[in-house]
């Protein structure tokens, strides 16, 4: 389970001056509510009134626009990230790219009263929504695709996740030109970037075999504790002030991407905080925590059935979302009172509806993978969808398999096989062939011939020792014989 965080990029607002039509920068507002601007330009950006698009301040400043209607000082805003800005300074703010970032007062009023409506709700949003709006695209371009040997069908199931500025869920094959003519097979995740043109720029995030924690990362090494934190959790469990240029200090968050395996940074400027996670509020101590990059225990969360659950929640920097774990934690602390809560549903539902609140809840993330729209539709239909690098491994290896809905028994039912296509169906468990031996050995302490010696967790597809685990158990003494003492 994850959940998203409020970290849209920090914004910038530009304001169009009614007399003149002059563009200027906002720099902040003064206690008589008069707006203070500056020429945009790049000498200037450091100044700049730059917040998230959810903090209270730039509500207040959309309402004392609003109060000012009548005889308004200026008659355009435009919202957009620092990042927009400069490539719009360096085309002289051309009119046609701005319009793309105009926003309404009064319309974004509207939506921060809805958002704020929805989260007063029991069980409602947590974490404060974004007002960031989804990127389209069709405006990718179609010769970054064949730059990168990127089939469409292939980016097709992830680009709605892509539109709101995440990577994709999951891998997909890359076969990225380097040279004129020389092309590299390879795999890895991908996202967008938005041009001041308005088009949409491939940015690839490429597979490594395995971490490189050992290299400096943006100009600083990571301690042992961070190491250790890295490889066991996938985040660093604190703030680490990075140095991506000589002198340039950047306090950030820091993460293993579990698919790429490479390591990503998130600036702490681009996080708020929430006061309230899941319907639990946060402490000042329980936030001051999670900010620091620290994993936090939060008590009696709901969850979006509306039942109580406890959970640690740790910033993932390479997700951008909270991390959620249940290691030692009590499941079944709130078994009572989510009886009673399932008692008072049934009885509330409106007729016809109960028979609905059985239905087996599909999530975004099942056994540490994120599910393409494609195989979250073929599980809300009952149907049985092919999932790749799955974890439920005791040893932590990933495996693959079939996965089905069981509305009966209001669980997943996992086969080496297609179950809509095969008359005999499988046990609760049963990975792909590829991944049959490897849970086999580190899951049921079988063996056979091959791996009876192998003393460390097969990888995925693995049927027979490695090269150095047949070297290192060739190494190893052999035991000496007992007997009987004459």
């Amino acid at each position: 389970m994850d959940e998203k965080i409020s970290n849209d990029d920090k914004k910038v607002l530009l304001v169009k001056e009614a007399n003149g039509g002059k563009v200027k920068a906002v720099t902040g507002m003064d206690e008589k509510g008069n707006i203070q601007t500056t020429e945009p330009t790049a000498k200037n950006q450091n100044s700049l009134f730059a917040v998230n698009t959810n903090e209270a301040i730039l509500e207040a400043f959309f309402k004392k626009m609003v109060e000012q209607a009548q005889q308004p000082s200026h008659t355009g805003f435009f919202l957009m990230t620092e990042k927009m800005l400069d490539k719009l300074i360096k085309i002289d703010l051309d009119p046609h790219e701005l319009e793309l970032h105009r926003v309404n007062p009064v319309e974004y009023l509207e939506k921060v009263q809805k958002q704020n409506a929805q989260q007063t709700q029991g069980g409602g949003d947590e974490t404060t929504q974004s007002t960031f709006q989804p990127m389209d695209v069709s405006k990718i371009d179609r010769q970054e695709l064949q730059k990168y040997g990127i089939n469409a069908a292939d980016l097709e199931p992830h680009l709605k996740a892509m539109s709101y500025g995440h990577k994709s869920p999951q891998m997909i094959p890359l076969n990225p030109e380097l040279e004129p003519g020389i092309r590299v097979p390879t795999k890895g995740r991908v996202s967008l970037e938005e041009q001041a043109d308005g088009s949409l720029k491939i940015i690839p995030h490429y597979w490594e075999e395995k971490p490189n924690l050992d290299a400096p990362f943006h100009g600083v090494l990571l301690n042992e504790q961070d190491k250790e934190n890295l490889r066991q959790s996938l985040n660093a469990g604190r703030v680490i002030e990075l140095e991506p240029s000589p002198g340039q200090k950047i306090p950030a968050f820091v993460s293993l991407d579990r698919l790429t395996n490479k390591l990503e940074a998130l600036p702490v400027e681009n996080i708020s905080i929430p006061n309230k996670i899941k319907g639990a509020d946060l402490s000042e101590g329980q936030q001051n925590r999670l900010g620091a990059g620290e994993k936090v225990l939060v008590e009696k969360m709901v969850s979006r059935t509306g039942r109580f659950f406890d959970g640690y929640i740790q910033i993932n920097a390479s997700d951008k979302k909270f991390d959620f774990s249940y290691e030692g934690l009590d499941r079944n602390r709130y078994s009572q009172e989510n009886k009673e809560v399932r008692r008072q549903q049934k009885e509330n539902a409106p007729e016809g509806e109960s028979e609905k609140q059985k239905q087996l809840f599909i999530p975004k993330k099942l056994l540490g993978v994120e599910l393409t729209e494609k195989q979250q539709e073929f599980l809300k239909a009952g149907q049985a969808t092919y999932i790749r690098g799955m974890l439920k491994d005791d040893k932590g290896e990933p495996f693959n398999a079939w996965v089905k809905p069981n509305p009966e028994k209001m669980k997943f039912d996992f086969f080496k096989w297609n179950p809509d296509k095969a008359k005999k169906q499988g046990a609760e468990v049963k990975p792909a062939e590829e991944s049959k031996t490897q849970v086999a050995v580190n899951n049921d302490g079988k063996t056979n011939e091959a791996t009876k010696n192998v003393k460390e967790p097969l990888k995925q597809g693995q049927q027979k020792p490695t090269e150095s685990q047949f070297m290192q158990e060739a190494r190893r003494p052999a035991a000496k014989k007992s007997g009987i003492k004459i």
